[in-house]
């Protein structure tokens, strides 16, 4: 299958998932999957969720995904399912992209700026969705292309949007540099989704 793809200094920005794949190319750090938001999600009640985070076998992920939201309080409504069923596809593929067994899974509802300076996460790869409010930033270029602490190349997701970022831990090709987008103090929120490769025993 052929992949509409259009073409920055380290970034793949694609209309369909099957980008994702050329995250192993060594002159590229990040890959957006360009998509609409999904309908029904801003029907969810934010302030009464608490954020989800776990780590699990890829095989085991329906029922644990399942335990964690209802953990966390998300109601059993149409929302609740389709971002359980986003969730289950975004982990499957970014384990099958990753080739890894385990995956930890972080749902959070942002209010701050969180991780506000530009960073590049200690992870090998990291996918980052964000359901509901602003996408994360990214620069479009690497570290040695840009003063990181006055960039001239902001980019930013949006909602919707699926992004693959290398992390310091890739063994090879440039790392993907990017920030939370400042909110704090404007009464906007955000709810984020990202998957981390993990092991079991890296569970805290």
């Amino acid at each position: 299958m052929s992949v509409d793809m259009k073409e920055r200094s380290i970034a793949r920005i694609a209309a369909n998932a099957e980008a994702l794949t050329t995250i192993h190319q060594e002159n590229v750090s990040i890959v957006i999957w360009e998509r609409d938001p999904l309908s029904g999600l801003s029907k969810l009640k934010l302030d009464s969720i608490a954020n989800v985070r776990f780590t699990t076998d890829v095989e085991e992920l329906p029922n644990a995904l399942n335990n964690a939201l209802d953990d966390a309080g998300h109601d059993r409504c149409i929302a609740r399912n389709v971002l359980h069923s986003d969730i289950l596809q975004l982990a499957n593929l970014f384990a099958k992209v990753m080739r890894t067994d385990f995956i930890e899974i972080r749902l959070e509802h942002i209010t701050t700026n969180a991780c506000k300076k530009f960073h590049t996460d200690y992870v090998t790869a990291r996918l980052i969705t964000t359901y509901l409010g602003q996408g994360t930033q990214w620069l479009d270029g690497g570290a040695s292309d840009c003063d990181c602490d006055d960039p001239h190349n902001i980019r930013q997701m949006q909602a919707g949007d699926v992004g693959l970022f290398k992390g310091r831990l890739w063994t090879q090709g440039a790392r993907a540099i990017h920030r939370s987008p400042p909110i704090e103090g404007t009464g906007e929120e955000r709810l984020m989704l990202v998957i981390n490769p993990a092991r079991l025993s890296d569970e805290i």
